[in-house]
């Protein structure tokens, strides 16, 4: 790993950190197992009235955004534990890079692959999106995350908004909080969900999906979606590979626009497997290919894209209009008849499910 920790953590102490965490004993998250746990990785617990301070280092050190907090149990968590937990999290800054989204992204894949050659691949992959566990909003730059899932606690390596961080937490109610979004109102759920088959998602459950009829609804969604793509993609290691079926009236549902997105974004629409729009794609914003060709491999060849944009680069916002309108200029009825190609939530050996987008997969 080079460059992507600073000083203050490099590799050797992430990973010692990370191994402590996972074999930590919490005893049920309470007050007092915690002082325990804390003052055994070497730091103080200072009690004050907004609750207890944890201190790594002299004090220049421990009021900067290096120091560890604690999240209690309040209002936006109680209805979701259900062991007595006063705490529903550990969380540990191990990088603070100062490069913005694409720093970021890069510190935490730097640490993503230092995690995984020590414990193997995450058992849990994703993007949060908004609202992350209990209500949070998910940082500027991206809301991925690793999970390292265990019967009693859960390591994360989580999307903090300076950086990467290592969470513990009790794994019950995080899991609580998620199922519990699968009551279909909209935006309950955002990002997407990855799930390996390995023995550590045994009792593992999913919400169900939100959906909606609302064009701008889903707009705003897939915008959201798509604003920070680039960067959670890169900071996971992972490519996404999405078709985007629209049922086109006078047609059997083609695959109208193809998603590529790694390190960078990219879309490419084809108007002729649909029959031709009323409006020329260009007046959406598609860029065609005679003029500037596609800058990514697409295995859907057309001669409009959407120009190829970087971390911290997307305008998800603008993104989003220029599908739904081209989709509605196309005659879809709803976001109801759209869906993902049959391949899409094979992601690496990873199941993704799509919450953000709200869109089923192909039969």
């Amino acid at each position: 790993m080079t460059g992507a920790l600073t000083e203050a953590w490099d590799e050797a102490r992430v990973v010692e950190l990370a191994r402590r965490l996972r074999t930590a004993e919490t005893g049920g998250w309470s007050g007092t197992a915690l002082r325990a746990l804390v003052e055994g990785l070497g730091w103080q617990w200072e009690d004050g009235a907004a609750g207890p301070r944890l201190v790594t280092g002299p004090e220049s050190e421990a009021s900067s955004r290096w120091t560890p907090r604690l999240r209690p149990t309040d209002r936006f968590e109680k209805d979701y534990v259900h062991g007595g937990e006063e705490y529903v999290g550990l969380y540990v800054p191990v990088a603070l890079p100062e490069d913005g989204a694409r720093g970021k992204a890069e510190a935490f894949r730097a640490v993503a692959e230092t995690l995984t050659r020590e414990f193997g691949p995450a058992p849990v992959m994703g993007v949060y999106g908004d609202p992350g566990p209990f209500y949070d909003s998910a940082p500027l730059w991206g809301s991925p995350f690793l999970r390292w899932r265990g019967q009693e606690n859960t390591l994360e390596l989580h999307a903090g908004e300076h950086g990467p961080e290592l969470l513990l937490q009790p794994t019950d109610p995080v899991e609580n909080w998620f199922w519990r979004q699968g009551h279909g109102e909209h935006y309950a759920v955002g990002g997407f969900f990855g799930t390996r088959r390995d023995p550590a998602n045994a009792g593992l459950g999913f919400p169900g999906r939100w959906r909606t009829d609302d064009w701008d609804v889903f707009a705003h969604a897939l915008g959201d979606f798509l604003h920070t793509l680039p960067a959670e993609t890169h900071a996971l290691g992972i490519e996404l590979d999405l078709g985007f079926h629209a049922l086109v009236p006078g047609t059997y549902g083609p695959i109208v626009f193809h998603l590529v997105c790694g390190e960078r974004l990219e879309i490419v629409y084809d108007p002729a497997r649909t029959g031709e729009g009323v409006a020329d794609p260009s007046s959406f914003g598609w860029i065609p290919h005679t003029t500037r060709p596609a800058a990514l491999d697409h295995w859907l060849e057309a001669p409009y894209h959407s120009g190829d944009f970087g971390i911290g680069e997307v305008d998800g916002r603008r993104l989003a209009r220029m599908m739904v309108d081209t989709l509605r200029d196309l005659g879809v009825e709803s976001p109801t008849d759209l869906s993902l190609s049959d391949h899409a939530q094979q992601v690496g050996n990873y199941h993704v499910d799509y919450y953000g987008l709200t869109l089923q997969e192909n039969p």
